[in-house]
């Protein structure tokens, strides 16, 4: 019997192998072998899940009295940068956490949950619940609202009034003698610390380093609780320790590179233990070159910065119903004056155009034809209107990218053969496309957009750079930007070499396209109230008006966007991913995860 008993563990130990082969994003850790007798002693796998809020990931990194959650990192996947959404706020970063989504699906914005999409995208207890209905899983949470909105489908959900030792207490408890497949537990006084008058999230702050070490402290007797269980030996842990998010503080300015990881209020540290796990660091990637100069900030309505070429001049910049162009700008965002999406969450502000108001402005001919580049989101958008089958307007979508740090943006209008235009978008060289053709932010669409109709780019509007009036949303609709490098080819440039050159700081005669300018204004003129226009055979100069200022600068060109670089770190929607892969439950279409899955050396 031992052997028939033997064999029939190895045939199914081989098809969950040959199983996980096949979705390589889905490994599972080989359980350990048995005494050598015939049975195979395969260990049950577990996950503890500990959430501490507002705990910086360097601030834990460089914390001298953190041993317990440091004693993990030898046999663990592990990084002091990690990221969480930048909106500041607990409810969308549990969110993510629980759920393995981004805001722009599960919709918790605030804390109030309000229009939140919760329903379609559920936490991680009822994701496992859908395939395993008999996973025992339980939570302890400090904060009553973590309890309330974000554990539904738990076996066990219990709550404690933001008392920290209480919920500590509770974990201990409950290790020491139940079952559950899965334990969360939130912590919420590292975060109420940094809060405190007079305190902060760095550990110059006495408040805040005691905090962050009275939580290693409640990490080292969950530890001690868990490994002290009578089972433990034939239990195969996944320990998660993580931050929800951090916290402001000033960065010194040499420490302070513009980038997300610049942004104290995102940066997180995230563990992954199993004994099984070598030593894998994951640490900062590479993040740009540096560009220098001094350009002008463009704001928004009261200030209206604004640089446009002359009436006399502005037609040499319609491109009609059938011309080959090519535009490009270089573009730093700030941040706009509601941040409640995030530090550089914008909704329709438009930064540059050929049209005479941002919005569709009516849908009925001519409407408001031309185009104009707006900021939508983490995004930017090419508003196309005019001409036939094109009075209500297009509004594709490019790439994703982050803020306080320079990236190109580019944009073509080709006619092709059919006698169609179409469209590429460029975001730092990388095509592709968010909105249409069925690309998503997570997943750009690379082929050529087809544009509706017959588009007529003809128009009486100025070209322009910086404010144009228009259906805006209120703060989020204010521009705060610096612009450079703005060229127009009468062109459809190349891919091959848009991305040679999209990220060089200037640009000359070498350039493959340079005879095919209509005008380049590198608007890094430094003073006055003009933008030279050094290349187009126009000398088609702008004009400034409105409350601007020259700005000296010395920032990253072309960094990763947040949303790659969520490719590059952990980010908090990869948990609930992480998760499941440990277990060996794979992926559902219909939960549309946004995590990837870790993997040690």
């Amino acid at each position: 019997m031992k052997k028939i008993k033997a064999l029939y563990y190895f045939g199914t130990a081989l098809l969950m192998i040959v199983a996980a082969s096949c979705n390589k994003d889905f490994k599972k850790l080989v359980p350990d072998s048995g005494d050598g007798a015939g049975d195979l002693d395969y260990k049950a796998p577990k996950v503890l899940y500990l959430i501490v809020d507002g705990a910086r990931g360097t601030s834990v990194r460089d914390a001298a009295n953190t041993t317990n959650i440091k004693s993990l990192v030898p046999n663990s996947i592990h990084t002091w940068t990690s990221i969480s959404d930048t909106s500041r706020n607990d409810a969308t970063n549990w969110a993510d956490m629980m759920t393995g989504v981004k805001k722009e699906k599960h919709n918790v914005l605030n804390n109030t949950f309000t229009g939140n999409k919760l329903d379609q995208f559920p936490v991680i207890f009822d994701l496992v619940k859908s395939v395993e209905p008999d996973f025992r899983t339980a939570s302890f949470a400090s904060s009553n609202l973590f309890k309330e909105k974000l554990t539904n489908g738990a076996s066990v959900s219990e709550s404690f009034n933001n008392n920290d030792d209480a919920t500590k207490d509770r974990i201990v408890n409950f290790l020491t003698n139940d079952s559950a497949s899965i334990v969360v537990g939130q912590f919420s006084n590292v975060d109420a610390a940094g809060r405190l008058a007079g305190s902060g999230f760095d550990l110059s702050f006495p408040a805040y380093k005691a905090a962050i070490e009275k939580f290693d402290t409640q990490v080292g007797e969950i530890l001690t609780a868990l490994r002290g269980r009578a089972n433990y030996s034939k239990e195969n842990w996944l320990i998660i320790v993580t931050s929800n998010r951090g916290g402001q503080f000033t960065l010194p300015p040499i420490q302070d590179d513009k980038t997300l990881f610049s942004n104290t209020n995102a940066n997180t540290f995230t563990i992954f233990h199993n004994p099984a796990y070598k030593f894998t660091f994951i640490g900062k990637p590479f993040l740009g070159n540096t560009y220098t100069g001094k350009a002008v900030r463009f704001k928004g309505d009261p200030e209206k910065s604004v640089g446009t070429v002359s009436a006399a001049l502005s037609p040499n910049f319609n491109f009609g119903t059938n011309q080959d162009f090519t535009v490009s700008i270089k573009v730093k965002k700030g941040k706009p004056k509601d941040t409640g999406g995030g530090d550089y969450w914008y909704e329709w502000p438009s930064i540059l155009g050929k049209r005479n108001t941002q919005g569709w402005g009516g849908s009925t001919a001519p409407g408001n034809p031309g185009w104009d580049i707006a900021l939508f989101y983490n995004e930017w958008r090419l508003m196309i209107q005019g001409g036939e089958g094109n009075i209500n307007g297009e509004e594709p979508a490019g790439r994703s990218f982050s803020g306080d740090t320079w990236h190109d943006l580019t944009f073509v209008v080709e006619r092709k053969a059919d006698g169609f235009r179409y469209l590429r978008m460029y975001t730092d060289g990388v095509k592709g496309l968010t909105n249409r053709n069925g690309g998503s932010r997570n997943s750009p669409n690379m082929d050529d957009y087809r544009i509706p109709g017959t588009p007529n780019f003809d128009n009486n509007a100025p070209m322009r750079v910086g404010f144009s009036p228009g259906e805006l949303n209120g703060g989020k609709g204010y521009i705060n930007v610096q612009l450079a490098e703005l060229k127009v080819w009468k062109a459809a440039i190349p891919e091959k070499d848009i991305q040679t050159y999209s990220c060089d700081a200037t640009m000359d005669e070498s350039h493959p396209y340079y005879s095919f300018l209509v005008g380049y204004w590198p608007m890094l003129d430094g003073s006055g109230n003009k933008l030279k226009d050094v290349g187009g055979p126009y000398e088609a100069d702008m004009t400034l008006s409105g409350v601007y200022a020259w700005e000296d600068f010395t920032n990253l060109i072309c960094s990763p966007s947040n949303t790659n670089l969520g490719t590059l770190v952990p980010k908090n929607s990869d948990i609930p991913t992480q998760i499941l892969s440990f277990f060996n439950i794979a992926r559902q279409d219909k939960w549309g995860l946004d995590g990837r899955v870790w993997i040690a050396n």
